[in-house]
């Protein structure tokens, strides 16, 4: 049996309190439970002790992106 792990693939800390769908499960609702499609994740319940992110709320729908630190605002000039 393998030993669920609790840290966060997103941002690579331990302490996570959630699981997160990779693939959106509005993209792909054949895969909401389908174990390869989750992975441990901090959420806004269980926030990154170390980065104090919600990593799950900062990827959104983005399948497998890593949360940006700044949404963009404009354009680089």
């Amino acid at each position: 049996m393998l030993a669920a792990s609790t840290v966060c693939y997103l941002c690579g800390h331990p302490g996570s309190g959630a699981v997160d769908h990779v693939i959106s499960r509005k993209l792909r609702p054949d895969l909401a439970l389908e174990p390869t499609n989750l992975r441990p994740v901090h959420g806004s319940l269980s926030r990154c002790p170390i980065c104090r992110r919600a990593c799950n709320e900062a990827k959104g729908d983005r399948p497998g992106l890593p949360p940006r630190e700044q949404p963009r605002q404009s354009r680089p000039w």
